[in-house]
């Protein structure tokens, strides 16, 4: 709301007044048409204070009530949904504000017919513009392949002719505007692009201004020209182009070589330099409905082979729940009856005349569960036939332990299936979301060609956006190795695409290594580890490792295997490894942990396993999430205030059902988090609180915390002491 309210206002302050043609122009109504009432009512208000300034409020009395209507029922009333809709109420608002003020002030019939052209200027802006909006909102950008290109293009003309109206001494706003969007469209789309934007241009600024656009017509031959040049250097580009214009307007004749349009073409090359061409590649896209035809079927049975198996996991667990938790193994009590009494003399006596008492006997015996022979009660002290019964009960007991080990081992098995099935799950959602990554083949192009350019050839290169609209690239290469080079790699991409690049942790598989370069998020992450082992071991049984995923987002993560040395130094390296190949691969985190706890769970016999503690940090959104698999707690300075975060949760490997705890923290800039094994103690946490609220040296409040777990631990630790600091910070 905020910046809507901003760019309403903004609108409102410098289009008002403006004209297409002979006509007032139409976007300050347009605008706030397709805006929310906040955003309407600020441009509104940038319209009155701009015709104050200006002094021209009873000249364009019309179009300002017709504005005044058209918020107002933004304000009271549900605006339309569709374009021809907001188009017709817009187009009506502006002619029955003319009509009325002509009967007002008595205007001619020419007037009259000015107000309606006016109203249907307004309405088809208000539907081109309300076109553009629904793009941007629905999808975050502007398809070129569709009517969205086309809307945008006539959205183009009309602000480029009403920004054509502000005639400053010497150079012209419009005439700016068009020179540097005429180089863009010739940089990033080649020479349709500047064909395509300089013929654009150059017509919305002769409808603002003649005078100052006449000269502008060279502006789609000029575009033609640089787009042979789009993989050159932009400072190149912009003085070809300069000097290319320049020839023409002396070529073409003195008239047009006016020192206005020459200081715009300077000024407009000049613009053209500090623009970021990586940003109009986030809106601007050429191949959104192919990639949308491709993808969405793709991730649609993404999306319907996880609902499938969630389907078939609940099945299979409801069922389970219901059916009986145990093998019948019968009534040994009558089975042994039939055997042992039934040729036995003195079965009437025991059976009817002592009934009670030998039964209350046999129950005796058949509640005994222990691998030995069961004694006889003293309810069959007289029985002749004792180390028969003994016998029988045994083997019963004994094949009722196996039924419930096979059934306690079936309800294991099954958790550890279900856990599986849930795994899969999470994995073909997070798929199918990473479908949703836009890839922009105009820039990976672009990068195939430079590196090939100067010497250095990849196997593949990609570009893509990530869902925050950060740039990515991705160099695979097989069977060698561009660590050296990628400074210079970086360097190179940078001043190409007019970026700030940073070098991400490469990824190895097999023989092929992944290169990667992101562009510079909005937060960074400092960060700081120190560990100690145990007083009795030479190695520390915990492990800390930071690495970032396919997003280049950074995960803080901690291990602590079972007790101390090299077996626990093992269990906590191969978890932190196995949970750095997952999420590096593209795995979620939960999926991760799922399968993790499955691999430790049959990796071996014996009972191993280990904790994980796992803080993934969303550098864009300056967001972060904790996950804790039987880990310690995790302190945090947040806004200046010291929380804690803990789970009760077990390790993985210690139960079939992999289960994680999932915190999400909203992280402001200098807020720190502290990550602990358990070798530290709850009675350090007062003295950790007064170490965060007093200092933000990273490598001091560690230290300070190991050594002093070391004094609370009487100098003889043990357990494994690791401390993994990390601070957010703005870039």
């Amino acid at each position: 709301m905020l910046y809507e309210s901003c760019g309403g206002f903004l609108s409102g302050l410098l289009l008002a007044g403006t004209y297409v043609g002979n006509m007032t122009s139409p976007l300050p109504i347009a605008i706030a048409a397709n805006l929310g009432s906040a955003g309407a009512v600020s441009v509104l208000a940038g319209s009155l204070i701009s015709y104050l300034i200006s002094n021209t409020m009873l000249d364009n009395l019309p179009l300002l009530f017709a504005l005044v209507v058209v918020v107002c029922l933004r304000v009271m009333k549900r605006p339309a949904k569709t374009s021809a809709g907001i188009a017709c109420s817009t187009g009506l608002c502006v002619f029955f504000s003319g009509i009325v003020v002509s009967l007002l002030f008595h205007a001619s019939g020419a007037e009259v017919i000015g107000y309606t052209m006016t109203a249907a200027l307004t309405g088809c802006a208000s539907y081109f513009m309300h076109a553009v909006f629904a793009s941007v909102r629905s999808t975050g950008k502007i398809p070129l392949r569709s009517t969205d290109g086309c809307a945008a293009a006539v959205v183009l003309i009309l602000t480029v002719a009403a920004f054509s109206c502000y005639g400053i001494p010497s150079m012209n706003a419009g005439g700016i505007i068009s020179v540097a969007v005429t180089l863009i469209g010739a940089k990033k789309f080649r020479c349709a692009g500047g064909v395509i934007c300089g013929a654009l241009s150059a017509c919305g600024a002769i409808l603002g201004s003649p005078e100052a656009g006449m000269p502008l017509l060279i502006l789609p031959v000029g575009g033609l020209l640089v787009g042979y040049l789009a993989e050159k250097n932009r400072f190149l580009i912009a003085g070809v182009f300069f000097l290319f214009s320049l020839m023409a307007l002396i070529t073409f004749g003195t008239s047009l070589l006016q020192i206005s349009a020459v200081i715009n073409l300077f000024l407009g090359s000049a613009a053209f330099l500090f623009l970021d061409s990586s940003w109009l590649d986030k809106w601007l896209v050429t191949d959104l409905p192919d990639r949308s035809d491709n993808t969405l079927p793709l991730s649609s049975r993404l999306q319907y082979m996880a609902d499938a198996i969630r389907s078939v996991r609940e099945d299979t667990d409801a069922i389970a729940a219901i059916l009986p938790q145990e093998e019948p193994t019968g009534d040994a009590t009558r089975e042994v009856c039939e055997t042992v009494c039934g040729s036995c003399r003195h079965k009437l006596r025991c059976w009817e005349s002592a009934y009670e008492e030998t039964l209350t006997g046999f129950r005796k015996m058949e509640s005994h569960l222990g691998a030995d022979l069961p004694p006889i009660p003293e309810e069959l002290a007289h029985c002749s036939r004792k180390e028969r019964l003994r016998a029988l009960f045994s083997r019963h007991a004994a094949n009722r332990r196996k039924a419930r080990f096979l059934a306690a081992r079936t309800a294991e098995s099954r958790t550890v299936l279900l856990e599986q099935l849930a795994a899969a799950e999470d994995l073909l959602h997070a798929t199918s979301d990473h479908l949703h990554i836009r890839y922009s083949s105009e820039l990976s192009d672009t990068v195939r060609r430079k590196l090939l350019h100067y010497g250095y050839p990849c196997d593949s290169a990609a570009v893509y956006h990530t869902q925050s609209d950060r740039l990515m690239i991705e160099m695979c290469c097989q069977g060698r190795e561009l660590d050296g080079c990628l400074p210079t790699i970086k360097h190179i991409l940078s001043e190409s695409l007019n970026l700030t690049l940073e070098e991400l942790d490469p990824i190895f598989s097999g023989d092929t290594v992944r290169y990667r370069l992101c562009q510079r998020p909005k937060y960074r992450l400092e960060h700081f580890t120190s560990a100690l082992h145990a007083s009795q071991e030479t190695i520390s049984g915990d492990t800390a490792l930071l690495f970032t995923d396919n997003a280049g987002n950074p995960y803080l993560v901690l291990s602590d295997g079972m007790g101390t040395g090299k077996n626990a130094a093992i269990e906590s390296r191969m978890t932190t490894e196995l949970f750095r190949k997952f999420i590096s691969g593209g795995i979620c985190g939960t999926a991760a942990i799922r399968m993790m706890n499955g691999l430790l769970l049959t990796k071996s016999p014996q009972e191993t396993f280990a904790t994980l503690d796992v803080a993934r940090f969303d550098l864009d959104a300056g967001e972060m999430t904790m996950m804790k698999s039987g880990a310690a707690a995790t302190l945090i300075r947040h806004g200046g205030k010291v929380s804690r975060i803990s789970a009760t949760t077990f390790p993985l490997g210690l139960e079939p059902e992999g289960e994680a705890s999932v915190r999400h923290v909203m992280l402001y800039p200098d807020d720190i988090i502290l990550m602990l094994s358990d070798g530290v103690s709850e009675e350090t946490y007062p003295l950790i609180r007064q170490l965060l609220e007093s200092s933000s040296d990273l490598e001091q409040i560690v230290m300070e915390i190991c050594d002093k777990a070391e004094i609370f631990a009487g100098g003889n630790r043990r357990d494994d002491v690791t401390v993994c600091a990390a601070r957010l910070l703005q870039s």
